[in-house]
């Protein structure tokens, strides 16, 4: 086995038809080294003059201080956009926020009107029913029926990442990652970053392995790592309509 200047290797089952790394540039693999700030100056801090220091008035210090606090998704685009298409637009009147709230606003969005979605083609449409458990083990679960379920079979999702060209990065043998030790005796351990990596991928593999082939297929039997997780999103830009979808990512 070759180690690389990390002390790194690769040990396959068996050996590969091909390394995706290989067709990584060095280039997307870093842009820069980072500088570290100088740990030599240790001047006192002063003390920050009142506001609207720096800035010619008030408006703009609390602006400024708005943009700079709470979510870190304040543009300097869309801040200005604020202020362009917003506060200075000639219909922009502030006593129209008298007893404004986001949460009644949001509702009024939401019930403005429904909007059709549609579905691609490869999506298909079912009924379903969830058996919801009580609180009390004793009673029986109640029926939840949800009418009008979207969802894509995950065999047609499968055959789709596998097709783009995406693909082509996609490790489709799992191997183990040894470290080798520099100031021991040749001392290795194991490295566990990725799905490809670890034990239960390549016991499933070697399992895979020696089950007998389709009759008349020389292909490489291979694993397709599916990862699955659930979080809420909003379903509108504004509004307060939400929606818990199923995501799906590989794991090669």
């Amino acid at each position: 086995m070759a180690f690389n200047a990390f002390g790194l290797c690769r040990q396959y089952p068996r050996l590969p038809f091909f390394k995706p790394d290989r067709l990584i540039p060095s280039s997307l693999l870093a842009d820069s080294c980072p500088t570290t700030s100088d740990a030599g100056d240790t001047q006192t801090p002063r003390l920050s003059p009142e506001p609207p220091y720096p800035f010619p008035n008030m408006t703009t210090y609390c602006l400024m201080a708005w943009m700079h606090s709470g979510s870190h998704q304040k543009s300097e685009t869309e801040v200005s956009r604020l202020v362009k298409d917003i506060i200075q637009a000639k219909d922009f009147n502030p006593s129209d926020l008298d007893g404004f709230t986001v949460k009644r606003s949001l509702r009024a969005l939401d019930n403005g009107g429904k909007e059709t979605i549609t579905f691609p083609d490869d999506w298909l449409k079912t009924d379903i029913t969830l058996d919801i458990p009580t609180k009390s083990k004793d009673n029986q679960s109640m029926a939840f029926i949800i009418l009008g379920f979207h969802y894509r079979p995950l065999v047609g999702i499968i055959c789709s990442a596998f097709a783009d060209i995406q693909a082509n990065a996609f490790h489709l043998l799992p191997f183990k990652w040894l470290w080798r030790d520099p100031l021991s005796d040749g001392r290795q351990e194991c490295v566990f970053d990725e799905l490809y990596t670890s034990d239960s991928w390549l016991q499933a593999q070697d399992d895979l392995h020696r089950q007998p082939k389709e009759h008349g297929c020389s292909l490489e039997h291979i694993i397709a790592g599916l990862m699955f997780f659930s979080n809420m999103t909003h379903l509108t830009t504004f509004g307060t309509a939400k929606a818990w979808p199923l995501y799906l990512y590989f794991g090669n």
